[in-house]
């Protein structure tokens, strides 16, 4: 069959799949088929996932560019093949192209949250997709933008907690566009959309709770990164809402790949640039090829092969761009790129290896019990990839369950480890399981649950690996964690609390008083097991808070004197109880001093807080001690 072939029948099978029935009925779809996951890891919070589009070519209505309400109700039917909706939809306007934006939650074929979009194009193909809900770690998150080249007015939309009661734009000059919030009914979470100048872009968002409480800001660029370089022409807009744009930076011309705002991708125009530069992103393969480069094909493991013809750049840098939808969503990474000139010929072939391949295990590959009931497991090795680094260090790795990601993570033997976590959403109401690395000489690990109960881990030792590990399984249902402990052979009990990066914002909603102390610095234990601060108003980094049935107290010893943490213009921390005056000496010879007082929560600790030393080098290497009122020194750390 012909690629023109192969299109038309695409095209009729997308037809026949449409319907005429009521706004509401596209919801309703339950076709079912297998899906396929991804694994590429992305380094930023919110960008699509899971992303599946099912797209009309223009030769269905005979004319380039159009697009119908059938079309999007297509790609809707094809994202909801292996998803349930979750609540009813919301339709925006959408003021970048004067049709409607469709937003919805859905449950993936594991029970993941997601949320789903249909987006119509004025001229060109509408397109859609599906991204995963983050479900810690913020309150408030970007999932997409309709800003682009030549708009007069654009739209930011993202998720919200139930809680938040307002959403604000904020530019970066202070200008504010008061934003919207849709409350779909069953949904699990809320809507917010702003609609602002498209050249006024929020550099983040505003948002309050429903009890009008500010909670702060949140920056768009976790979302999208801040442009770099000088711009070197418009932006062209490729198949499946990819776009791509040149820059001017200090290493040379970079093409920038985006998706609704979020980056894809970068390629480095040069003489260094292979014959084709290909991302595989979700089902997409996006990227940049010589410009004698007319198609190509890319061959997964799993039998699938995604093609693309590519076009040539419109800014005269003598390279062709590609974008096209086709290639599994499970995270195969590990393919086979061919790419053909005009004439049919092969003029490059390449063999691209996945990650698991540079992490071979050492070893058993185990499965980690508690996964797998639906879906495949999280799977759990020891790899030697890091044999070379200094000092004892075992590299745990995992893949696998919902969100198939790869992920190592280092430490020494020794050490107990923020812990490895792995979600199961299905069946209902679903587990969450920690696990790490554990030491020879470790008796207990224990996770502290937020009412106070404390559930032991199971230990286990693969067939041949350098270390056992540790694991202990929790319903979804169940008290959050606030931490852990862990005991060695003859050693004291160790705490271990989960301070997470949400610390902060959990305490902005809190009616308790915060303590002041000096240099703009207040502080508030908030549960679980966090001591958030704050600086001049703004949420600064937490630190380890009291586990259930312990204080503060019981989080310092002679060994660990003091913990402390920094802002943007000042230091503090708490002390082991007796401490009046704490003394720190930078690596650059700049020194610090900064007045303690006893804590007022009975935690057993002194709270401390005073000014950066200007200039100070912060890094490792600082030498800091504690002294008593009579000036007599306590301790140093």
């Amino acid at each position: 069959m012909t690629d023109l072939e192969e299109r038309l029948r695409a095209a009729f099978d997308a037809r026949a799949q449409t319907f005429e029935t009521s706004p509401d009925a596209w919801l309703r779809v339950r076709e079912r088929r297998p899906r396929r996951y991804r694994a590429a890891r992305l380094l930023v919070a919110a960008l699509p996932v899971a992303l599946l589009a099912v797209f009309v070519p223009a030769l269905l209505n005979g004319d380039l560019g159009r697009n119908t309400a059938a079309d999007a109700d297509a790609i809707h039917q094809g994202l909801m093949r292996d998803r349930t909706a979750v609540g009813e939809q919301v339709t925006v306007d959408n003021p970048t192209e004067g049709r409607p934006l469709r937003l919805w939650f859905a449950k993936g074929r594991l029970g993941d949250p997601e949320l789903c979009y249909v987006l119509e194009r004025a001229d060109a193909e509408a397109y859609g997709g599906c991204s995963r809900v983050p479900t810690i770690g913020s309150d408030a998150w970007f999932a997409g933008s309709t800003a682009r080249d030549g708009s007069g007015t654009a739209l930011d939309w993202g998720v919200a907690l139930d809680d938040i009661g307002t959403v604000t734009g904020v530019a970066g000059d202070g200008q504010r566009f008061p934003g919207r919030l849709w409350r779909p009914a069953g949904a699990p979470y809320r809507i917010w959309t702003v609609t602002y100048p498209a050249l006024r872009q929020p550099a983040g968002i505003e948002i309050a709770d429903d009890r009008g409480r500010n909670l702060g800001r949140r920056s768009r660029d976790l979302f999208a990164a801040p442009e770099r370089g000088q711009a070197l022409g418009e932006s062209l807009d490729l198949a499946a809402g990819v776009t791509m744009r040149p820059y001017r930076t200090e290493e040379g011309t970079e093409l920038r790949m985006t998706r609704l705002g979020a980056e894809l991708g970068t390629s480095l125009i040069g003489k260094d640039l292979p014959p084709v530069d290909v991302r595989v992103r979700e089902n997409l393969i996006i990227g940049v090829a010589r410009g004698n480069v007319s198609r190509i094909e890319v061959s997964f493991d799993d039998g699938t092969t995604a093609r693309a013809e590519t076009r040539p750049d419109p800014w005269s840098l003598g390279v062709t761009l590609f974008a096209a939808e086709g290639a599994p969503d499970d995270g195969q990474v590990r393919h086979r790129l061919v790419a053909y000139d005009a004439s049919g010929a092969e003029v490059w072939r390449e063999e691209v290896k996945g990650p698991r391949d540079g992490m071979p295990p050492a070893g058993e590959v185990m499965s980690l019990p508690g996964t797998g009931a639906v879906g495949e497991p999280v799977r759990v090795w020891f790899t030697d990839a890091d044999a070379d680094r200094t000092g004892p260090v075992v590299t745990l790795c995992h893949s696998g369950g919902v969100n198939p990601d790869l992920s190592c993570v280092g430490k020494r033997e020794e050490h107990f480890a923020g812990p490895l976590r792995a979600v199961q959403y299905l069946p209902e109401p679903g587990t969450v399981s920690y696990f790490g690395a554990a030491g020879e000489d470790w008796e207990s690990v224990e996770a502290v649950l937020a009412d106070g109960r404390r559930l032991p881990a199971t230990f286990r030792r693969g067939t041949g690996t350098p270390a056992p590990i540790w694991y202990v399984t929790i319903p979804s249902s169940d008290a959050k964690v606030a931490g852990f402990t862990m005991k060695r052979e003859d050693r004291p009990l160790e705490l271990f609390p989960e301070a997470g990066k949400d610390c902060g914002l959990r305490a902005l909603r809190s009616d308790a008083p915060r303590h002041p102390l000096p240099a703009g610095v207040t502080a508030l234990v908030s549960e679980p097991s966090c001591l958030a601060f704050w600086e001049n108003g703004e949420p600064a980094a937490g630190l380890p808070g009291p586990l259930p049935g312990t204080r503060l107290s019981d989080l310092l010893s002679t060994g660990q004197p003091v913990r402390w943490g920094r802002g943007a213009h000042a230091w503090y921390g708490y002390a082991l109880a007796g401490t009046a005056r704490i003394e720190l000496t930078t690596p650059n010879g700049l020194t610090g001093t900064a007045e303690a007082a006893p804590d007022p929560w009975g935690q057993g600790v002194t709270l401390f807080a005073a000014p950066l030393p200007e200039g100070a080098d912060l890094s490792a290497g600082m030498v800091i001690k504690g002294f008593d009122a009579g000036g007599k020194q306590l301790w140093q750390h």
